[in-house]
């Protein structure tokens, strides 16, 4: 086999979205989360959740403001996943002077192992020190034992917890902060 019939590795690109691409976020925003928390929560919960989160209007509104970064990743072309970092959110277990959110990180089923995940990770963590910040944090289910297993391989360290409410179920979520 030549390098030429080598089988291609999938492109990832990552952007900034721009209001042009709300709908496509609030697609993949429903897709991606009823993927990670359906089996583990009711139907009613999840679509409540999804109801007040995963709106084209709310997305446009996310996309409008200015302390949010919101980041799509593509592999050639296709969206496959997403980020969302939010500047000015605090939680009180988070230690730093100017700490930054990473309010969301979704890859789409279909693309995981493609190093999406990653791509959107260095380009957060990217950001996020041109911007100034000293501190990434991020909530994270209990439960959700993949994405605690890539935030410790990314250096996040448990801060504390808070509570999240999945339509009507509160959860809790560990606090993960990595110093930048």
């Amino acid at each position: 086999m030549t390098t030429s019939d080598a089988p291609r590795s999938p492109r990832v690109s990552i952007r900034p979205a721009t209001l042009a691409d709300a709908a496509t976020l609030t697609e993949l925003g429903e897709r991606t989360f009823r993927d990670t928390f359906a089996a583990e929560n009711t139907p009613e919960n999840v679509e409540a959740f999804l109801a007040s989160h995963y709106s084209r209007a709310l997305q446009e509104e996310e996309l409008r403001e200015p302390r949010n970064l919101y980041l799509l990743a593509e592999v050639d072309g296709v969206p496959a996943g997403f980020a969302l970092l939010c500047d000015g959110a605090r939680e009180p277990s988070v230690r730093a002077e100017r700490p930054v959110n990473l309010s969301r990180l979704y890859v789409d089923r279909a693309f995981l192992g493609a190093k999406v995940g990653a791509a959107l990770m260095r380009r957060c963590l990217d950001d996020a020190r041109r911007r100034g910040h000293d501190v990434l944090w991020l909530g994270v289910w209990e439960r959700n034992t993949r994405a605690r297993a890539f935030y410790t391989r990314w250096g996040f360290i448990e801060v504390g917890e808070m509570r999240f409410v999945l339509g009507t179920d509160p959860q809790r979520d560990l606090v993960l902060a990595l110093a930048l």
